[in-house]
């Protein structure tokens, strides 16, 4: 039987998208057919959890049999998704990633020393990196090179390239900064490495992949609807409202059809809002725009 470290399960349980979980997974080698209940379920949770908006999450533990079932879990996670068969559940996997990511790096920070697991992360990357020691009450700086700063564009303002410091080909980013940076570069790779293929995969993973999108989906709906009664909507809004809430992309008037009815039933702005960003190709700002000029008429 395999043997690892507690610090390298924890490690990998964290991080199962980093080559020290995909090292893991290779020596135990399991069969889809011989997963153990609880491994599935757990790779359950992380899909729920993903299609949900929630980041991935982990028991705080050191027990080895259970941090192993989670570095287990995530590609038994990554096919259930693949089996969904639609390229949105991809994104909220790889989101769910990238948030959990910024979580635990954050947790382990330590006033005066170095971020281990941020520095490892980085290396697993392959970002070659230095720390440049500032002045005094001055926070410390990670150095990369700009061309690997510029391999994980990100929407997030606060890392466009015109808001950082540059010299000679270097990107200088405090540690708040390249802890995001790299969180981008995890939703990236996540969502490269999707879908997985799932010809011939047990009939369970499918069924569990399927009742953790029905079960998120019920909750999105009980969430939007705390505001207004969407118990007894038109046969017609319920299947286009169903299937934004699932993902699927909904011609124009049938968005502008459901917004203007949740607007005459008093769904606030920001829940209808909240229910257009399951759209494929949801744009806050243009959305936001429109659900607006319906909403004051």
């Amino acid at each position: 039987m395999v043997e690892f470290l507690v610090e390298d399960l924890r490690f990998a349980a964290r991080y199962p998208f980093s080559s020290k979980a995909k090292t893991i997974v290779q020596k135990l080698n399991p069969s889809l057919d011989e997963l153990d209940s609880q491994t599935k379920e757990i790779a359950k949770g992380i899909l729920k959890n993903a299609l949900s908006g929630r980041p991935y999450a982990i028991s705080n533990t050191n027990d080895k049999d259970l941090l192993q079932r989670y570095v287990l879990a995530y590609p038994v996670a990554k096919i259930m998704a693949s089996a969904l068969e639609n390229q949105k559940y991809f994104f909220y996997l790889a989101n769910s990633m990238q948030k959990a990511t910024v979580e635990f790096l954050r947790e382990s920070k330590r006033p005066g020393a170095a971020n281990e697991e941020l520095g490892a992360i980085a290396n697993a990357f392959g970002l070659k990196f230095s720390i440049v020691h500032s002045a005094a009450k001055m926070p410390d700086l990670f150095e990369i090179s700009l061309l690997d700063f510029l391999s994980a564009p990100s929407r997030d303002d606060s890392l466009k390239l015109v808001n950082q410091k540059v010299s000679h080909g270097k990107v200088f980013l405090e540690e708040e900064r390249m802890i995001r940076f790299i969180a981008e570069k995890v939703r990236r790779t996540v969502l490269a490495s999707l879908p997985v293929p799932v010809e011939n995969i047990p009939k369970e993973l499918k069924e569990l992949a399927f009742e953790a999108l029905n079960e998120s989906l019920a909750k999105k709906k009980e969430a939007i609807s705390a505001s207004a009664n969407l118990n007894a909507l038109p046969p017609c809004i319920e299947k286009i409202y169903s299937e934004l809430l699932a993902g699927q992309n909904i011609a124009h008037m049938e968005r502008f059809a459901l917004a203007t009815f949740l607007n005459a039933i008093g769904v606030p702005e920001d829940k209808i809002l909240e229910a257009f960003s399951h759209a494929p190709n949801y744009n806050e700002k243009i959305t936001r725009y429109h659900i607006s000029r319906i909403v004051t008429g």
